[in-house]
C-alpha cells in the first residue's frame, strides 16, 4: 500500500513492481495497492504524464504488509516514509513533522502517530522521556500497531535531539497568498512558509518574489517547523499548465563505475543494462542519501546511483541531483548525521544515523585526535553530529573505520 505525490493528475500514474507483472494505477487521492509481491529487494516504478522514476525499498519478507509514503517529481521518487506491518505490529523511523499536544498525537515522515498513558518514552541512552520531551525535527523510532488513521504507539525512541534538519521539497505551488514580508503555499499539501530573508532563484539567476506563482514548479530548500516548511531557498523551475508537457530533465540509474576529476567538478560513470552514461558534477549538485543531504564525498565506487539533470548534446548528463539508492557490500561508505539510539560497550557499540546501523570495533579510529588525549568512543552520546566512514556489510549494516565528531 502506498501513497504517491506528483505535479501531474495522480490517476494518469501507475505504480509498477520492477521485473514482474505487477502493477496498480495510483487513484486520485495518491493511493495504491500491490499484492503478492515478491519477498527480496523491492524496486517501485512510477510511470505516465511525464513522470517515469524509480525508487527501492528495503527486502520484503513473506507476510510482511509494507506502506510507503513516496514524493515523486519527474524522474525523481524518495520514499518519505516507510513501515513494517508483521503481525499486526508497526515499526517506523523518521522525523517529527509535527506535535499536537492536546491530543498526545504527531506525525513522522508524513504519518500520523497516536500515544496514551500507556506508551513509553526513551532516549537512546534508555533514559525515561516523556511526551513534553518531544520536538520538531527529532528523529523518532515508533513501534506499535495499526490503527483506523494513525500507528497507535507502544513506544517512541528519541533516537536524536538535534531539531535544525535540512529539507528539500520538489513540486508543484498551489494556493499561493501573502506577500514578500511573509507568504505560504502548499506543495502536494505540505505547507510552505517563506518572508523576506528567503532567497529567489531561477536557471539564470537571482529572482524576484513576483516570479512565485501558483501552477510554478519549484525545489524549495528549508528547515522544519512546526507543522510546515520554512523556506530559506526556492529555485523556481519555470510555470506549468494543468496539463504539464513532458519533464525535459534527463535521468540515468546504475551502478557507479569510476569516479574521475577534482570536486566539486566530478566525472562519474554510470554503468547500465544498455550501456553506460558519463556523468558530471557541480558546486550546484544535490547528494541524497534516503533523503538526508550529503556531499560528493558520500559518492563510492559500487553504489547504485540515481542522477538527475540535463543531459548535453554530447550525451554528457551535468546533474542537479544524485541520489544513492545503495551501497556496495564490503564497499566504501560515508555518511554525516547526528546519532541515536545507541548500544553496547566500548568498544564495540552500534547506533543509527540517518536510518543505517552503524556498529564500532576495537579497530575503530575516534577524531579529532587532538587536544590530547582526543575523541574516543565513550565521548558518543545520542544527538551527537558524526562524520562515519567504513565498510557497508551484507547485512545492511556499517561497519565502522573512522567516527569524527563534527
Amino acid at each position: 500500500m502506498g501513497n504517491v505525490s506528483a505535479g501531474v493528475p495522480l490517476a494518469a500514474v501507475a505504480a509498477q513492481v520492477v521485473g514482474t507483472s505487477i502493477s496498480s494505477p495510483v487513484g486520485s487521492g495518491g493511493g495504491f495497492s500491490l499484492d503478492g509481491v515478491p519477498a527480496g529487494a523491492v524496486q517501485l516504478r512510477f510511470a505516465g504524464s511525464g513522470v517515469d522514476a524509480s525508487v527501492a525499498l528495503s527486502p520484503v519478507q513473506s507476510g510482511d504488509v509494507v506502506s510507503v509514503l513516496v514524493g515523486v517529481a519527474g524522474a525523481t521518487a524518495t520514499v518519505q516514509s516507510e513501515s513494517r506491518n508483521a503481525g499486526g505490529k508497526v515499526e517506523l523511523e523518521g522525523r517529527i513533522e509535527l506535535l499536537t499536544p492536546t491530543g498526545f498525537s504527531l506525525v513522522v515522515a508524513g504519518r500520523k502517530v497516536t500515544t496514551s498513558a500507556q506508551t513509553i518514552f526513551r532516549d537512546g541512552n534508555d533514559a525515561a522521556k516523556a511526551f513534553a520531551d518531544l520536538a520538531v525535527g527529532q528523529r523518532v523510532h515508533v513501534k506499535g500497531t495499526l490503527g483506523v488513521d494513525s500507528i497507535v504507539a507502544d513506544s517512541v525512541l528519541i533516537q536524536n535531539t538535534n531539531v535544525a534538519i535540512p529539507v528539500n521539497v520538489n513540486g508543484i505551488v498551489g494556493q499561493l497568498s501573502g506577500t514578500l514580508e511573509l507568504f505560504d503555499f502548499l506543495i502536494d499539501g505540505r505547507k510552505i512558509k517563506g518572508e523576506k530573508t528567503t532567497v529567489f532563484y531561477g536557471d539564470t539567476g537571482l529572482l524576484g518574489f513576483s516570479a512565485l506563482k501558483n501552477g510554478s514548479r519549484v525545489e524549495v530548500k528549508g528547515e522544519m517547523r512546526d507543522g510546515y516548511v520554512f523556506a530559506v531557498r526556492i529555485h523556481v523551475n519555470g510555470p506549468t499548465t494543468p496539463e504539464p508537457p513532458q519533464d525535459d530533465s534527463a535521468s540515468v540509474e546504475g551502478r557507479l563505475d569510476a569516479i574521475g576529476g577534482t570536486k566539486p567538478a566530478l566525472t562519474l560513470k554510470i554503468v547500465t543494462a544498455g550501456g553506460f552514461t558519463m556523468v558530471t558534477t557541480t558546486s550546484s549538485t544535490e547528494v541524497q542519501r534516503r533523503g538526508d543531504v550529503q556531499t560528493l564525498d558520500a559518492l563510492a565506487l559500487g553504489q547504485t546511483v540515481h542522477a538527475v539533470g540535463a543531459r548535453q548534446a554530447d550525451g554528457i548528463l551535468v546533474a542537479k541531483k544524485l541520489q544513492i539508492k545503495d551501497d556496495k557490500p564490503e564497499g566504501a561508505f560515508l555518511i554525516e548525521g547526528s546519532l541515536g539510539g545507541l548500544k553496547g560497550s566500548c568498544p564495540v557499540i552500534s547506533f543509527g544515523v540517518n536510518g543505517y546501523t552503524v556498529k564500532t570495533s576495537a579497530a575503530t579510529t575516534y577524531y579529532p585526535d587532538v587536544p590530547a588525549p582526543g575523541a574516543k568512543c565513550e565521548d558518543l552520546k545520542s544527538g551527537t553530529k558524526v562524520e562515519v566512514e567504513g565498510k557497508r556489510q551484507s547485512d545492511g549494516s556499517v561497519l565502522a573505520e573512522k567516527v569524527t565528531k563534527k
